[in-house]
């Protein structure tokens, strides 16, 4: 079979999941989910079909994201001196560990941090934000609130862009609650998108599935929970949201201490959770080998098996799909710094094809892992703490939803490539 075709019979059937999973099957948003199934294709025609256009974005988003770590590493090397210099390692530790990779997060996102902090002061982010979320609700017929916080997220992060429409969420239905949470869910800060490309990773896949995955989360939590309430903001919103900052000095220190805090939490999360993967192993190979067992089955081998199924719906071929099963499983139960980690190192060895990878771009490219249930109860429930118990009873839903906002971002990305 083509694999642009399976790539086709992958994204009917992930509709057909989330359908599938509606609270009310009986309500499924017809109008909604072609419109936006017309900009997730738009967006993927011009932004990844081979064509000058194409090859020119491709090229100005890596440019963007090698000047970023270059700029960023000129205030690394200010603090961490030769550790913030990779041609000063590599005599020392050769080639492939010539980066700390810590050194390297720390500087592209507190930098990724004080420009945002910056526009959103100077009030260039809203404007950009305002005309994205404009479209989306003449197009998809969605409000202005859901419209202009998934907007956001394209942006800002799944706790950051709740705040351009704090004045509304308590107000908000609880669809319009899902839909703020599956675009959190779906889409990456604009903090980390420079740290993915420095792994490895395509800057110009990364850009076109945060770009995607705006239309596709309005769809996708649609289809999860359909409204049957009246909007507060059917017809739009009011002005933005100002930002709490004095003048751009003060707008570059508040980014600067809110990118450390990010640096901090992502550290945190990439220790940790790959020293639980090393447990998880120890305590699953243990009882094998006791067993006597010559080639014991690990965690990653499960999670492979789990996953290969939606690999391969996604168009990818299916002597990889273990491989990249293992990354999309990773993912979900642990974070995408760890998927994204996995798929460049199985690229750069050669054990999967240029396709795969570029599938397993598309579909990692978000935030919906088990711990953003629980930062976006604590960052969102703060904004609003009356619609915690709602944030609580649409969590999990909300997590299924941003991990199908993906796959179908790469079954898209899949008839084009």
């Amino acid at each position: 079979m083509p694999p642009q075709l399976m790539s086709l019979l992958g994204l009917a059937a992930f509709i057909t999941l989330a359908w599938g999973l509606s609270v009310r099957r009986q309500q499924f948003p017809w109008r909604t989910v072609l419109a936006g199934l017309g900009l997730q294709a738009l967006i993927a025609l011009i932004m990844i079909r081979p064509s000058a256009f194409s090859n020119w974005i491709y090229e100005q988003a890596n440019t963007a994201a090698a000047n970023l770590i270059y700029f960023a590493k000129q205030g690394t090397q200010l603090i961490f001196g030769p550790l913030a210099k990779r041609e000063a390692l590599q005599p020392v530790f050769g080639n492939n560990d010539a980066m700390v990779l810590g050194i390297t997060i720390c500087g592209t996102i507190i930098l990724v941090a004080v420009i945002s902090s910056l526009m959103y002061h100077l009030g260039l982010l809203q404007k950009i934000v305002r005309v994205m979320a404009w479209l989306m609700q003449r197009v998809m017929r969605t409000s202005g609130s859901e419209s202009l916080c998934t907007s956001a997220n394209v942006f800002m992060g799944q706790t950051e862009a709740p705040l351009v429409i704090q004045p509304y969420l308590k107000g908000m239905t609880k669809s319009e609650l899902m839909t703020m949470m599956v675009g959190g869910m779906a889409t990456i800060a604009g903090g980390v998108f420079a740290v993915y490309a420095g792994m490895g990773v395509k800057a110009g896949h990364l850009l076109t599935a945060s770009f995607m995955a705006a239309p596709t989360a309005l769809y996708m939590a649609k289809i999860l929970l359909p409204e049957t309430q009246q909007s507060e903001t059917a017809d739009g919103t009011g002005e933005d949201v100002k930002a709490g900052t004095t003048n751009a000095l003060d707008a570059m220190c508040q980014g600067a201490s809110d990118g450390m805090k990010l640096t901090l939490n992502v550290l945190a999360m990439l220790i940790g959770f790959t020293a639980a993967i090393a447990l998880l192993n120890y305590l699953i190979v243990l009882p094998q080998n006791w067993a006597g067992m010559n080639a014991p089955i690990t965690f990653d081998q499960m999670l492979g098996w789990l996953n290969a199924p939606f690999a391969w719906l996604m168009g990818v071929p299916w002597a990889d799909c273990d491989a990249i099963g293992q990354a999309l499983g990773k993912r979900i139960v642990f974070t995408e710094f760890i998927g994204y980690q996995e798929i460049t190192t199985m690229f750069n060895a050669g054990v999967i094809s240029e396709r795969s990878f570029s599938l397993a771009t598309f579909a990692i490219c978000g935030f919906a892992n088990f711990a953003s249930i629980a930062i976006q109860m604590g960052g969102i429930g703060s904004l609003a703490p009356e619609r915690r118990a709602d944030l609580a009873s649409l969590g999990l839903r909300a997590m299924v939803g941003g991990i199908l906002v993906g796959y179908t971002n790469a079954c898209i990305a899949g008839l084009f490539l």
